[in-house]
């Protein structure tokens, strides 16, 4: 699934549905990598995605992000296909 609509590889992962907080148990979103399209903004809006930067720095870059603002956890990292 191409969660952040883009064209680019770094906009591009694989992910389940949801994914829970292991910090404080609330729902979790994925975190989108390069550059966004419309959808990709749209689904940012409706609170089913986080943007993270453009360049995705390996062990570094988080893909998953706690959808609770007193947490916001941010964990996980990226697999490469």
């Amino acid at each position: 699934m191409d969660v952040g609509g883009g064209r680019h590889p770094e906009a591009t992962m694989t992910v389940t549905k949801h994914r829970t907080c292991a910090n404080c148990g609330s729902r979790a979103i994925p975190v989108v990598y390069g550059m966004q399209s419309y959808d990709g903004f749209q689904r940012a809006e409706r609170g089913e995605i986080e943007f993270g930067d453009c360049v995705i720095i390996e062990g570094e870059s988080p893909a998953w992000k706690c959808t609770n603002v007193e947490c916001g956890l941010e964990f996980g990292q990226l697999s490469y296909p």
